[in-house]
């Protein structure tokens, strides 16, 4: 324990007639009650406003991209995500190689968090995945097709023990050793990377391309499409559509120059792969804050049909339970006693061929996935551990891509066990090792070399319980950074100019059912050629602003009201950091169904998602708490139907056209809000083919409305950097750029003017007064982010604080030209770093025109 330091004495530094206008009577009592102060501690922490902590754990190798430069980083609906082609850079684990091996590298680029890997819901500080990605792989029948050397120099696209008949489809490092460039770099038609993009002007569909050429002659483009439609799960999905053309032309050294005009590819296979992890915390500063473990992380793949009899063919990863038996799973974070139950899945959607109509068939001449109730027989899934599916060994990779067709390409989850053999479910005959030879059976049945359905074959095939009814088919197996899950589609034959193309989707929700009705909507709108239902109102730009009377105005436009949009009237959500949120009770439960809600106030409890009943750990979530954020749980503050506009009705701001103002708020603390338009006098019907899980959603709908990407007046696309993320580098130092990002709003005075403060037609002051230990005001995360805040400022003020004995504790100069903001926030730790103390403290806050002395009290 250390007492504070303040050596200089504001009476003789400043003059003591500072002091004037509070009297002696009140410096009696001021000194009387210094007398009971504590002393306080010090703390070896870094000041909140030091500039030095905003870029703490943000370094990055320098072969790494800045986040969101040409890479697809998705945040337009509740599952969020980020997709790096190679030509924006390697992976970090690649920056040293000559020839990039991932495919596609899907989130968290640097391992520093700096942009999602698949965070559900949007803006959520939890991740799912320390990392996924996907990898291309070819067999070639000719020996010489991948060699060790070309030309008499080192082919550096050979590599582990694979031989010359596998090989990655790789891109050349310009930032290697050597520089390389496979041919077709830098060619604008092929080799390019577009920022996400709003594909309609309603905000509803958002889309990423990139294409490059590959070192096996195959030419990449990549379409990513995301949605933002509450209903029925639309915002819950991501769609990765692969087009793949044969060029003919391999540059397998990716020297520019073409070794291998006219190649047929032979054996070409796509596979998707996830460390899942399920606990990453995301801090402040934008980066990895912790990994919350405590709780098995689980994986595995659902076999079970669907109500059509289709199998669900989805690989998933969830939160398991902390030791058999226990029945507390469902903890993403587990330390804190959190239950969210957030899983995640993805699942291969189909395989076109170069009509862009017809399936492209396998060289097995089957269906690339299987339909009806042969779907998923023909992917090749299961865990990587000990199967090597990194970019170390093509022949693995290749092996477990099309492990069903083997006898074991996989199942065993052991490389040294793999048997090349044509699987005997399927075919009569072949030659080991050479998949071309493998000669079907007349009838043959599901081919199971891999791990999918394990189930099939071994009791033990579920090794972590998963506790949701419907269950039964498939494996489930832990998780800890042994080996990822990983599935996959192939073997294709491609003929010199040929294109497929491969759409894979990932999904993100609260427990199994809300992932499976996700993966439904993802399916559906497939079948649709990626177009969700669109004849419903534009998302409402918006708006938020103070007052001089600490309430919020939130302002929107009148773009939803076009013609044909079935526009119906708005609602307002809200989301307050004010406000403790009992994880149980709401959390995560509510946000498919809240927006169905038509009465203000918090979601009814009939809108509310399930807990798993077989989940036994109340006790253990005891009284924890944590706060809303910008994704939620949002609430219904108003519904303004058609009929009641004009009590809305303001154009004092230019470019919108409602306002409703919010009074019932605190001042100091973060909000969130976003206007929906919603619809009526129109049926929404997916049809038949849309097929969700039994008693969930229904394919129907009389009304549905716009989504929350316009929170806080966000442009719904990414900006750099996440909204909590107010520590970091690229947040925004404007009120217009937290706009566009979403960052949580707070509630601030306006600027008073200097004159109407000298006069006394607004008066300054601080809040809470007196501060009390965990207050409403300190975050209920993070033990050391408590604050108290100075308001009803002017555009230039010095602040300072001072002791009872007149000792400078902390001056803050204050400075703001935006009229959202006349208020500032102290951190109650003194300028030499250390936490004050219990006790009463004095302020004077200087202006031009003037000067307000006041004080306030902390009780710790």
């Amino acid at each position: 324990m250390k007492s504070m330091n303040m050596p200089t004495c504001y009476y003789k530094k400043r003059g003591a007639n500072r002091l004037k206008g509070l009297g002696r009577a009140f410096l009696s009592v001021c000194i009387l009650l210094a007398l009971s102060t504590i002393a306080s501690y010090a703390q070896s922490l870094v000041l909140a406003d030091d500039p030095d902590a905003k870029t703490q754990g943000l370094q990055k190798p320098s072969s790494i991209n800045d986040p969101a430069n040409g890479s697809g980083v998705m945040v337009s609906g509740e599952l969020w995500d980020s997709f790096m082609p190679p030509n924006k850079g390697p992976a970090y684990t690649e920056a040293a190689r000559d020839i990039l091996f991932t495919f596609m590298r899907i989130g968290n680029f640097d391992r520093a968090w700096t942009t999602p890997t698949h965070v559900w819901p949007g803006g959520w500080t939890n991740g799912n995945y320390w990392a996924k990605g996907m990898v291309l792989t070819e067999w070639n029948p000719d020996p010489t097709f991948n060699p060790q050397t070309v030309a008499g120099k080192t082919n550096p696209s050979y590599v582990g023990t694979s031989g010359a008949n596998y090989a990655f489809a790789g891109y050349g490092n310009p930032k290697g050793a050597l520089g390389l460039k496979v041919a077709g770099t830098g060619v604008a038609a092929r080799d390019y990377a577009r920022e996400t993009i709003w594909v309609d002007a309603k905000r509803h569909h958002a889309l990423y391309e990139a294409g490059w050429p590959t070192t096996i002659g195959v030419d990449v483009k990549v379409k990513i499409h995301q949605y933002s439609l509450n209903w029925n799960n639309f915002n819950d999905f991501i769609l990765v559509e692969v087009k793949l053309t044969n060029t003919g032309n391999v540059d397998i050294n990716a020297d520019g120059v073409v070794e291998r005009p006219g190649n047929v590819i032979h054996a070409l296979t796509l596979l998707a792969h996830g460390e899942f992890m399920s606990s990453c915390f995301l801090g402040r500063a934008g980066n990895r804050g912790a990994n919350r473990f405590g709780a098995q992380r689980a994986i595995g793949y659902i076999g079970d049909n669907d109500p059509s009899g289709a199998p669900w063919d989805m690989m998933i990863g969830y939160p398991g339970e902390s030791a058999a038996g226990l029945k507390d799973m469902g903890f993403n974070d587990f330390p804190l006693r959190f239950y969210s139950d957030v899983w995640s899945g993805w699942s291969w959607l189909g395989v076109k061929d170069s009509t862009g109509t017809s399936d492209k068939k396998t060289i097995f001449g089957t269906h690339p996935i299987g339909v009806g109730a042969q779907r998923g027989w023909y992917i090749s899934g299961g865990q990587g551990r000990g199967l090597n599916i990194g970019t170390s060994d093509p022949k693995s990779v290749h092996t477990a891509a099309m492990g069903t067709w083997y006898q074991d390409g996989g199942k065993s989850r052991d490389a040294t066990k793999f048997v090349l053999a044509p699987n005997p479910n399927f075919f009569q005959s072949g030659t080991t090792g050479n998949p071309e030879s493998f000669v079907p059976k007349a009838a043959p049945v599901r081919p199971n070399g891999d791990r999918k359905m394990f189930s099939d074959e071994s009791a033990g095939a579920f090794e972590v319980a998963t506790y949701e009814a419907g269950w039964t088919k498939g494996f489930t197996g832990p998780n800890n950074f042994d080996g990822d899950m990983f599935s996959a589609v192939g073997p294709f034959r491609l003929e010199v100019g040929e294109t497929i193309t491969i759409t894979w989707a990932e999904v993100g929700e609260f427990r199994l059912e809300g992932l499976v009705n996700a993966m439904a909507a993802a399916r559906w709108t497939y079948a649709n050629n990626y177009a969700a239902p669109d004849n419903y109102p534009a998302v409402p730009e918006v708006r938020v602003d103070n007052t001089l009377t600490k309430s919020i105005k939130v302002r929107w436009d009148n773009k939803a009201e076009a013609a044909g949009s079935n526009f119906a009237g708005y609602k307002i959500y809200k989301a307050a950091q004010a406000k403790r949120l009992d994880w149980l009770a709401g959390g995560m439960r509510g946000l498919d169904n809240y927006w169905q809600n038509t009465a203000p106030g918090a979601t009814p409890s009939s809108l509310l998602k399930p807990v798993n009943p077989n989940f036994s750990a109340q006790a253990f979530v005891g009284s924890a708490v944590g706060v809303p954020d910008s994704w939620g749980p949002y609430e219904l503050a108003a519904v303004i139907p058609t009929a009641q506009l004009g009590t809305v009705t303001d154009a004092s701001v230019t470019g919108y056209n409602y306002t409703w103002e919010d009074k019932q708020v605190d001042l100091g603390f973060k909000y969130w809000y976003y206007v929906a338009a919603y619809t009526s006098g129109a049926t929404y019907d997916l049809g038949a083919t849309y097929v969700p899980f039994p008693g969930g959603n229904q394919a129907t709908a009389s009304t549905i409305e716009t989504s929350n990407v316009n929170r806080n007046g966000a442009s719904g696309l990414w900006a750099n950097t996440y909204p909590f993320a107010d520590q970091n580098s690229f947040y925004p130092k404007t009120g217009a750029g937290e706009k566009t990002l979403g960052a949580g709003f707070i509630v601030k005075s306006a600027l008073a003017n200097p004159v109407t403060l000298a006069s006394g037609g607004a008066k300054i002051g601080v809040k809470p007064n007196p501060y009390k230990k965990k207050a409403l005001f300190d975050s209920a995360v993070d033990a050391f982010d408590h604050k108290l805040t100075f308001y009803n400022l002017p555009p230039r003020a010095k602040i300072t604080i001072l002791d009872v004995s007149g000792q400078i504790v902390r001056q803050i100069d204050f400075t703001s030209n935006e009229p959202n903001n006349g208020s500032v926030f102290w951190d109650m730790f003194s300028k030499d770093g250390i936490e004050v103390a219990s006790g009463l403290y004095i302020y004077v806050v200087e202006y031009d025109g003037g000067q307000h002395v006041g004080y306030l009290s902390i009780l710790r």
